[in-house]
């Protein structure tokens, strides 16, 4: 109630008498009533109040750098990334992590920590390398890696495992300043450190970080190459076996060619130069005779990449393995990944890693990338196999270009020499030639020039060869981690591939070990190859260390020279004393005359 009303309820206001002054009063009403017409809160029972009042509604408060809190927080709901169902991303990708307190996927770079060097590297990852998301294994191992725990990874071929390591490396260690003098004083102190079981494979794991760190001050270098940890030294000619040399059943080095090695080696640690490197790659026994010889010191090592750790922990590089490992702090990250994990080797790996280890799976652990059609071909013997081979060429089915494995260095030469003779333009590579004749020959495969190249299982292991369209077994594989490999060759990022596999009667008792990792792959398998006998775990070991005996190329139905070479072989045991031989007859008539 107004009180103000009630008192003056009984008087009258002469409005003529006091005209002027009642225009007045009433201008300034007018003035004071255009501010607001609202009614009182307690006062307005219908709501009019809020409608009137909207036109001037208070300007809301403004933060300091002058934009409305409003605009701020719509801003950061625009920036903020959307929330992730990681149980089904899990599901979709076919990720299988164990171990303690496992970190969430990182699924994109807007979710990687905060990093000065984050923006450069995804302008790279996405102008240079060319790419989008991340990949499962990417996703997994980003994350596990940048909180410093160890990792052990199996992804199939193809899936983007060298990325993997090299994203979190590059975020992870700081560039140093390799172009101030005083770095480079003193022995080789890397920060971090990836072994590879090949030279071949370093240099392109040197390429892939060279391009995603491009616009950086890394210095990433791989041991023995541009004169790091290494004399001047005179290029080698090509290792020709001198008359009665045995060479490896599958190209695998020999006493001889494991001495003359380590003598590289030891050359290698004859440094030249060091200082502080960022990333070094290298070969195990190279990096042995270095930190031997004080050319490298590992003290500062915070970081340890096993790429291929399947092979690395294999018999022939689990001593020089062991020893890298002995020589490294405690505290250093290890991260292991391949393509394979036998349980035997995975067994071995986590007796050298921390309790906080954990297992990443993509896919299966002994399974072919599924973008790779594989199939087998029975050639029935050894005689059939060029045959075969010719038979796919003309049907159209060869279509470069093409990887060709064999299981020694003898038959890659010999089949080069019968394609050559069809007009196919062909090269080797294998452990006999010189590292410069194994670059010019990948080099010229990259680039189209050769059409097909032929290999032992020295190239069935992490090269990348983004157009590879198909991959020949030749001869059949002695594992089924080295057919995952050499057929891995292909249908790599994405793309699709293509897989044969000759095998003859010889190699039937091990089919089996194929036709699961088919299975496994999600290919169509014959019933009757389910219903295979498995062959025993003697026999698998048996076939590794030792490759089924096979016929000279050279000498098979369908060899461009075996006709020649038979009718040498008949001229000379008609001279040498054969049935018709021309010394047998003289003796026979030298009796007579007696």
């Amino acid at each position: 109630m107004d009180a103000f009303k009630v008192l003056t309820g009984g008087t009258r206001f002469d409005r003529r008498r006091f005209t002027q002054d009642m225009q007045a009063f009433e201008s300034r009403t007018s003035q004071i009533a255009s501010t607001s017409t609202a009614l009182p809160s307690e006062l307005d029972f219908l709501g009019n109040a809020t409608a009137t009042a909207e036109p001037n509604k208070t300007p809301r408060k403004k933060s300091h750098n002058g934009k409305s809190n409003r605009h701020k927080d719509d801003h950061h709901q625009q920036q903020s990334p959307e929330p992730v169902d990681y149980a089904a991303l899990l599901r979709t990708k076919r990720i299988k992590c164990t171990g303690d307190d496992v970190p969430n996927p990182i699924t994109s770079w807007d979710r990687l920590p905060q990093n000065p060097n984050r923006t450069l590297l995804h302008s790279n990852w996405t102008t240079k390398m060319r790419l989008n998301e991340p990949t499962g294994v990417q996703m997994s191992a980003w994350a596990i890696m940048l909180e410093n725990r160890d990792l052990l990874a199996c992804a199939p071929t193809g899936s983007g495992k060298t990325l993997s390591f090299l994203v979190p490396l590059l975020l992870s260690v700081t560039p140093s300043n390799s172009d101030d003098p005083s770095s480079k004083k003193g022995p080789i102190s890397p920060r971090a450190i990836i072994l590879e079981p090949t030279r071949e494979l370093a240099m392109q794991v040197q390429r892939e970080a060279l391009a995603m760190s491009q616009g950086g001050r890394w210095n990433i270098r791989v041991l023995g190459e541009d004169g790091l940890g290494v004399g001047q030294k005179p290029e080698k000619k090509s290792k020709k076996p001198s008359k009665g040399k045995k060479l490896g059943q599958n190209g695998s080095k020999t006493e001889t060619d494991e001495t003359e090695e380590k003598q590289e080696a030891e050359e290698v640690a004859s440094s030249q130069q060091g200082g502080v490197v960022d990333i070094l790659i290298s070969t195990p026994l190279r990096l042995i005779f270095a930190i031997k010889s004080s050319s490298v010191s590992v003290l500062d090592t915070t970081h340890l990449i096993l790429d291929e750790s399947d092979k690395l922990f294999e018999l022939n590089f689990l001593t020089q393995t062991d020893e890298i490992i002995s020589h490294l702090p405690s505290t250093t990250q290890k991260a292991m990944f391949s393509a394979t994990l036998p349980s035997s080797i995975e067994e071995l790996a986590k007796t050298i890693m921390k309790p906080s280890l954990i297992r990443a799976i993509v896919g299966h652990k002994d399974a072919a990338n599924d973008q790779i059609e594989q199939s087998l071909l029975f050639v029935g013997a050894e005689d059939h196999k060029l045959l075969s081979l010719r038979t796919l060429i003309a049907q159209g089915q060869f279509t470069p270009p093409v990887l060709i494995f064999v299981q020694s260095i003898l038959r890659a030469k010999e089949l080069a020499t019968e394609l050559v003779l069809d007009g196919i333009n062909v090269d080797t590579i294998h452990a006999e030639r010189t590292a410069a004749e194994r670059d010019e020959a990948v080099h010229a495969f990259a680039q189209g020039k050769v059409w097909c190249l032929i290999a032992t299982d020295v190239l069935g292991r992490g090269v990348d060869f983004k157009g590879v369209k198909l991959v020949i077994n030749y001869d059949f594989p002695q594992s089924a981690g080295s057919y995952v490999h050499r057929i891995g060759r292909t249908g790599r990022a994405g793309n699709a591939g293509k897989a044969i596999t000759f095998f003859t009667q010889a190699d039937a008792p091990y089919l089996k070990i194929i036709v699961n990792v088919m299975r496994s792959s999600g290919c169509a398998v014959p019933s009757y190859m389910l219903d295979l006998k498995a062959p025993s775990q003697d026999d698998k070991k048996r076939l590794r260390l030792k490759p089924v005996g096979r016929k000279d190329i050279s000498r098979t139905n369908g060899a461009g020279n075996k006709d020649a070479r038979d009718r040498k072989g008949k001229k000379r045991e008609r001279v040498m004393g054969g049935e018709e031989g021309v010394f047998k007859k003289r003796k026979e008539k030298i009796q007579i005359e007696e």
